[in-house]
C-alpha cells in the first residue's frame, strides 16, 4: 500500500485563505478551491452548498458563501492573479474530493456528492509514483481557527482506492454507483489531457468499521500535520518512518529525533510515500482506531 497526503481545499494560492475551524469544538467547513476553467466545471456554487445552522457556533450561515462571508467579512475570494465575488456566476466550487456527504451538510440536502477523487494537474506524478489499487489517501488541508490567528494542515478525510479510472467512458460507467454526475472531473473535457478519477473500496478496516472513504467530524491534535498552529504551518511533525520517504518536499530540511520527524514541504498537491513498511501500516490503522469515534456516518447523529 502507499500512502499519499493529498493537499485539498482553499490556500493561499487559491481561495486566498484557508478553511474555517472552531477551535473549541474542533467542527469545520471544509471550502473547495474556486474553478472557472469549462472543462472542470460541474456547476456547483459555492451558495449551493448547505451547511447545517450555527454548525460552527454562534457563526449563522446556512450555504458555504454565507459562512465565508460571515467569518472573513469579505465576498472576494483569488482565483488566479485576481480577486472575484464568490457569487460570481462565472465561478463555482471544485468539490472535489467527494468523500460522501460532509459532515457539516444537512441530513435534508439534495445536492449530490458522491464519492470520487480526481487530479488532472499532479496526475503525472501519481502515474509516476505508480498510485492506484489498494492505495490510500489521507486528504488534508489548511485551516484557520476562528477568531485567531493559528492556522495549520490537518488530515481531514481519507480514500482507500478501489479503482482508477482512466477514460472518460469508464467514468461516465461509474459515474451513478458512486453518485459522481457533479464530480468536476467526470467530465469529456476533463479527460481530454491526463486525468485520473480514483473511486473508493467499500472498506478501509472493516473490523473497525471504518469506510473505504470518508471524513473526520472534528480536528484535533492527533490529526495535525503541521508542527505548530503559530508557525509556518508548512513544517510538519511526522512519524519516524516517513523520514527522507515522501516525494514533493523540501528534502534539504529532514531532521529526525526520538519522537518523529520535520520537514518543509513545497507547494505540491500530492506528497506520496511509495514504502511506508509495517511501521507505516501500524500507524495507519492507529491514526483509525485513535478516531474511531471520530468518523462520520451519513445520517448518524453524533454521540
Amino acid at each position: 500500500m502507499k500512502l499519499v497526503l493529498s493537499r485539498k481545499g482553499f490556500d493561499a494560492g487559491s481561495g486566498g485563505r484557508l478553511s474555517p475551524y472552531d477551535e473549541a469544538t474542533g467542527k469545520y467547513v471544509w471550502l473547495p478551491i474556486p474553478e472557472r476553467k469549462a472543462v472542470f466545471q460541474a456547476r456547483i456554487r459555492y451558495d449551493e452548498i448547505p451547511v447545517e445552522r450555527r454548525y460552527l457556533g454562534s457563526v449563522v450561515g446556512t450555504n458555504v458563501s454565507d459562512v465565508y462571508q460571515k467569518i472573513y467579512r469579505t465576498s472576494k475570494i483569488k482565483v488566479g492573479k485576481g480577486q472575484r465575488e464568490i457569487d460570481d456566476p462565472d465561478i463555482y466550487a471544485h468539490f472535489d474530493p467527494m468523500l460522501g456527504k460532509p459532515p457539516w451538510v444537512p441530513e435534508t440536502s439534495q445536492l449530490q456528492i458522491g464519492r470520487g477523487f480526481g487530479q488532472a494537474n499532479a496526475a503525472p506524478h501519481l502515474r509516476k509514483m505508480d498510485v492506484g489499487d489498494g492505495d490510500l489517501f489521507l486528504f488534508f488541508g489548511g485551516f484557520k481557527a476562528i477568531g485567531k490567528a493559528r492556522k495549520g494542515h490537518f488530515l481531514y478525510g481519507w480514500m482507500k482506492v478501489k479503482k482508477r479510472i482512466e477514460t472518460y467512458a469508464d467514468a461516465k460507467a461509474a459515474s451513478e454507483e458512486y453518485g459522481l454526475a457533479r464530480h468536476p472531473h467526470v467530465t469529456k473535457g476533463a479527460f481530454s489531457k491526463l486525468n485520473y478519477v480514483y473511486v473508493p473500496d467499500e472498506w478501509l478496516f472493516e473490523d473497525l468499521g471504518i469506510p473505504g472513504c470518508g471524513y473526520f467530524k472534528t480536528l484535533n491534535e492527533g490529526l495535525r500535520l503541521s508542527e505548530r498552529l503559530d508557525g509556518k504551518h508548512g513544517t510538519w511533525r511526522l512519524p519516524s518512518f516517513m523520514y527522507q520517504n515522501i516525494s514533493q518536499v523540501h528534502h534539504s530540511t529532514w531532521q529526525q529525533d526520538d519522537h518523529g520527524c520535520t520537514v518543509s514541504t513545497g507547494i505540491g498537491q500530492e506528497f506520496v510515500c511509495a514504502n511506508p513498511g509495517a511501521d507505516g501500516e501500524a500507524w495507519i490503522r492507529d491514526l483509525f482506531m485513535r478516531n474511531q469515534g471520530n468518523v462520520f456516518r451519513e445520517g448518524i447523529k453524533s454521540v
